[in-house]
């Protein structure tokens, strides 16, 4: 029996919809409602993952896209979700979904870092720039110091390619 189907019981009418109502607003997500454990949703990020890695990035984008409507607050499935749109040149795609994720986890400089990637390929350089200086403050102390380097570097670069753009 799923987490509605207990907290509704046999009640048909619209208390349903208060139930499930009720059932998100405080934190329920599509894997409590639909029954999915813990192991289930781990196996199947594990498995987009796998597709990641091969570069089987269509179903690795389809997996990670049922992750992250299975449990909308694992921040991993929308960097899965972020990371298969870009590796498919999908920029502006990839953009809500590491913002999504930016809001779950704020402290990740992967998300900006990433984001800050996806304006640059898209000719966005000022919102690039304060993506990678942003990943650069959130990397510091984090298990991912090596992205602030990284952030470092794009943000120099970028930085050169628009002085010297003025200097023209």
């Amino acid at each position: 029996m799923t987490a509605v189907q207990q907290m509704v019981g046999h009640d048909t009418d619209g208390n349903n919809v208060d139930a499930i109502e009720r059932f998100f607003g405080d934190g329920g997500t599509f894997a409590m409602l639909r029954g999915v454990c813990a192991t289930q949703l781990e196996t199947l990020y594990a498995q987009a993952f796998n597709f990641y890695q091969a570069g089987r990035l269509d179903d690795a984008l389809t997996l990670f896209k049922g992750l992250a409507a299975l449990d909308h607050y694992d921040p991993r499935a929308f960097l899965g979700v972020a990371g298969a749109y870009q590796a498919l040149e999908r920029y502006q795609d990839a953009l809500p979904a590491y913002a999504y994720g930016a809001m779950l986890a704020p402290q990740d400089p992967r998300f900006t870092f990433h984001a800050a990637q996806c304006h640059q390929h898209l000719g966005d350089l000022a919102s690039a720039c304060s993506g990678y200086e942003q990943a650069q403050i959130l990397a510091v102390d984090s298990e991912h110091a090596g992205l602030a380097g990284q952030a470092q570097v794009l943000l120099e670069t970028l930085q050169q390619k628009e002085d010297v753009r003025h200097a023209s």
